[in-house]
């Protein structure tokens, strides 16, 4: 299981707080606290120390001629933490938009971006480096610069100036050992489809990706449930497993999600409860059947067609099938040839020889009651 934790700011302190002078102390907690839990760690390069930059705040990134500064930073954190493999540099482009152009400073993230991979590689060969975290929101309808191939669907539009963005980096990249994508602001700022239709833009942008690039996709933050939306927990965590099929199926590689803990104006699912209740820090049902989710998605894995119950997926792989009912009403999967019964916010998780009866599932009421044994 990877685990982010930015190197300042969201709750951490400013790690070279004048030139040359670390304080890593509350970096190192963080990581700690991931490994000691069996978590691999992964550190987002994000945000910059103040004296870097001309404002304050995790959105104002280091001026131009602070670029080799903050790479200089970054490799002291790579030296400083030998244990940790991944490096991801800087956050959805914050602070990269150009008003003047009406577009990315794709330019000026770049030429940061490979100062930062270089400076990493020269002290840690090994390490493994990717960018450039580009946001990838829908929207109901094409935004400026948009193409007829601009990717769209149901979900949404896609919005070409990221494209092109995403396009200049690869071209220009001193390096990279993976992609890093983010899919904020889903899918509130496009059209409100069904939740699993809505869960198709990752796949499509999976799709357009690796027309570009063979390198490893990494979704570093999927958000998928609208405020306010009035979701049951098992339909929550229903179409978060279902956002996850999707990614494995289309060739994603990891899927992250911001904040696994329930609360603070994040309206996913979680992994566990909010610690700020004496009764907190309790799994989630989201967390319960994660784990035989993951042992079917980590082999390859393609959905499979034919489903005539709308809001209804199912992906089949090597180490089994999942069936999926992301709606508030019964419905119907064909698993394996077989039509199987589905109640609302049932994941039906059938390993490879498996053939239950149908009416094993008469009495399931709910997401957990999904699962086989």
């Amino acid at each position: 299981m990877l685990e982010d934790t930015s190197i300042m700011d969201w709750g951490l302190p400013d790690p070279e707080p004048s030139p040359g002078r670390f304080s890593l102390s509350a970096l190192a907690s963080r990581i700690s606290l991931i490994t000691s839990t069996g978590g691999t760690p992964v550190v987002t390069l994000a945000a910059a120390p103040d004296w870097m930059k001309n404002a304050t705040g995790p959105d104002v990134p280091p001026s131009p001629t602070h670029y080799k500064d903050f790479a200089r930073l970054a490799a002291k954190i790579a030296q400083s933490f030998p244990d940790v493999k991944y490096f991801v540099v800087w956050n959805e482009f914050k602070g990269f938009w150009s008003k003047a152009a009406n577009t990315w400073n794709i330019q000026q993230y770049t030429a940061m971006y490979n100062d930062v991979y270089r400076a990493i590689k020269r002290v840690r060969p090994l390490a493994l480096v990717g960018g450039p975290y580009a946001p990838t929101p829908p929207y109901a309808t094409p935004q400026p610069g948009s193409l007829p191939s601009t990717p769209h669907g149901a979900w949404g539009y896609l919005d070409q100036r990221t494209l092109n963005a995403i396009r200049y980096w690869l071209a220009k990249k001193a390096g990279a050992d993976f992609i890093a994508v983010d899919g904020r602001d889903f899918p509130k700022s496009g059209p409100v489809t069904d939740p699993l239709t809505a869960t198709e833009k990752y796949a499509a942008v999976d799709l357009w990706l690796r027309q570009q690039t063979s390198l490893p996709i990494w979704w570093m933050e999927s958000a998928i449930q609208p405020a306010d939306t009035g979701w049951s927990e098992s339909r929550a965590a229903t179409v978060r497993v279902a956002t996850l099929v999707q990614l494995a199926s289309s060739g994603a590689r990891v899927g992250m999600q911001w904040q696994p803990q329930q609360g603070g104006g994040i309206p996913d699912e979680g992994l566990w409860t909010t610690t700020k209740l004496s009764s907190g820090g309790q799994p989630t049902a989201l967390a319960r059947i994660l784990p035989r989710v993951l042992a079917v998605l980590r082999d390859p894995v393609t959905v499979v067609p034919g489903q005539w119950s709308p809001g209804v997926l199912v992906t089949s792989g090597s180490a089994g099938t999942i069936a999926i009912n992301t709606t508030t009403t019964s419905a119907t999967a064909l698993v394996n040839g077989t039509f199987v019964w589905l109640r609302p916010g049932d994941v039906r998780i059938t390993s490879p020889g498996d053939s239950p009866p149908i009416d094993s599932w008469s009495k399931s009421t709910g997401l957990e009651a999904g699962w086989r044994h």
